[in-house]
């Protein structure tokens, strides 16, 4: 009876260790920076403006597969700030992952992802890019253009100074004070349109305009 205890013992022990979530995070600074490009798969990223020179990448992946191994990555080159998650070649077991961005409001993103959300606030001088496949797209109060593509996630325009463009299948897009012209192509997916400004030019298939 007492080998038996000591064996559930030592099991519940080894169970306990392999279910150990495993993480990485990142806390770092740039200067001059005009331009940020993320590149992420699962990971949620979130884009402040702030008002200082300084752009800050702050973030957290965790995953509960031991034998993987994932890494926050930064690389800058002149005025362009690329930001990164390098992922095993076999992605398995669970993962999750979030990547604060705060910039100086004049600065441009391009944002990639698979199926996390994206949220972009305050930034943009030029043109604002967010790409991404089932994860839903925010931006609000962007400085300049703005463009977004997704498949099957819903896509958010709000206080818009420039231009906006949407390209989505079945997912639905808002729009909530856009200054410039509207381009929007979806398949299946609604737009609901509130205070354009400019021009709209809308091809949907089943999807309802109003």
């Amino acid at each position: 009876m007492k080998k038996l205890c000591a064996l559930i013992g030592l099991l519940s022990i080894v169970i306990g260790v392999s279910a150990q979530t495993k993480s990485v995070s990142i806390d770092e600074k740039f200067e001059n920076i005009t331009h940020v490009e993320v590149n992420v798969i699962f990971s949620d990223v979130i884009v402040q403006a702030i008002e200082s020179n300084t752009v800050s990448v702050k973030g957290t992946i965790s995953w509960d597969r031991d034998k993987d191994e994932y890494e926050i990555k930064t690389r800058q080159s002149g005025t362009t700030l690329i930001v990164e998650v390098e992922h095993p070649r076999n992605v398995k077991g669970r993962a999750t992952g979030k990547i604060n961005i705060n910039m100086p409001a004049m600065t441009d993103i391009k944002i990639n992802g698979v199926s996390g959300q994206i949220l972009v606030h305050g930034v943009g001088q030029r043109l604002v890019q967010c790409n991404t496949v089932s994860g839903d797209i925010r931006a609000e109060k962007i400085g300049g253009n703005i463009s977004a593509n997704n498949v099957s996630g819903d896509i958010e325009f709000i206080e818009i100074k420039g231009n906006a463009k949407s390209n989505s299948v079945s997912g639905d897009v808002v729009l909530n004070g856009v200054d410039g012209n509207f381009k929007g192509n979806s398949v299946s997916g609604d737009f609901t349109i509130i205070n354009l400004k400019g021009n709209r030019e809308i091809s949907t298939l089943s999807g309802s305009i109003r």
